[in-house]
């Protein structure tokens, strides 16, 4: 399927893309309601473009896809040629589990985005002395 303009009365959940555009184009994102997703976006934007997939994967997959390609000033994930990360297993409480994995469903944030801007904010002392020290 090809990209179609989104209009504000289309109410019928699909799985797919989406881009949002404000004179050029400013993010990519997926849903599983995309109709759904694009009304709740807290972007502004002036129109948005959609493209209906046959799976989350899918979805998932060309939104990377894209992203690293055309580098959407509002997207931040798959952006940078080097990701400075470091991988840890920890243990978390239930409630503290559950928390994230409703606000992943409900804003459409990715985990890791989520659990990184929480220790941001409660080390934001921390984490200043630690960049300083470089």
């Amino acid at each position: 399927m090809m990209w179609q303009r989104f209009r504000d009365s289309m109410k019928k959940p699909f799985v797919g893309i989406y881009a949002l555009y404000d004179g050029e184009l400013i993010y990519i994102g997926h849903s599983v309601d995309v109709p759904k997703r694009v009304k709740r976006h807290n972007k502004e934007y002036q129109f948005a473009k959609y493209k209906k997939m046959d799976s989350l994967m899918a979805a998932r997959e060309l939104e990377e896809k894209l992203i690293r390609r055309l580098k959407p000033i509002m997207n931040k994930d798959f952006t940078k040629d080097t990701l400075e990360t470091k991988a840890f297993s920890c243990a978390l409480e239930l409630d503290v589990w559950k928390a994230i994995k409703i606000k992943h469903a409900v804003k459409d944030v990715p985990v890791g985005d989520i659990v990184n801007q929480a220790l941001r904010e409660q080390l934001k002392r921390w984490v200043d002395i630690g960049n300083e020290a470089g």
